[in-house]
């Protein structure tokens, strides 16, 4: 399989978890709001991240979609990856004195380290893609 297909693959795969994620925090407003409340953060830091979550999430989707914004898109998703790969590194390591709930979805029966799991194998494929596609388009400015 070549470079390009395999890009293509892993941001089709990048672009379903990102709707998946965004869209059901989104339709169960009421839950997210919940349980983001319900986070060892400052509440009005909670307040702006139970709005600005999803709607990175989709933003990054969408990015996801289009050749030329495809490698934004995937910078983004490796941020966002990196961003929640911490947070659930830092629950586990019990750095917080309370374990806050789960995410929302099919995330929520997996345990905190099968997210980790879970995250740091979509980073891997995020970062891969990442890499190929600066690399591609370097070697295209070299052909002009």
């Amino acid at each position: 399989m070549n470079n390009y297909r395999l890009v293509s693959i892993i941001s089709g795969l990048l672009i379903f978890l990102w709707v998946y994620a965004g869209l059901s925090k989104l339709l169960d407003f009421d839950k997210s709001l919940g349980e983001m409340l319900s986070q060892p953060m400052p509440p009005w830091l909670e307040k702006i991240l139970v709005w600005l979550v999803p709607f990175s999430e989709l933003f990054t989707a969408g990015l996801l979609i289009y050749s030329r914004t495809k490698l934004y898109g995937l910078i983004l998703s490796s941020l966002l990856l990196i961003s929640f790969s911490i947070y659930i590194t830092l629950v586990i390591s019990s750095v917080f004195n309370r374990i806050p709930c789960s995410c929302g979805g099919i995330l929520k029966s997996m345990s905190w380290e099968t997210h980790l799991a879970f995250n740091l194998c979509f980073l891997a494929l995020a970062l891969y893609a990442t890499f190929y596609s600066v690399k591609e388009r370097r070697n295209m400015r070299k052909d002009f």
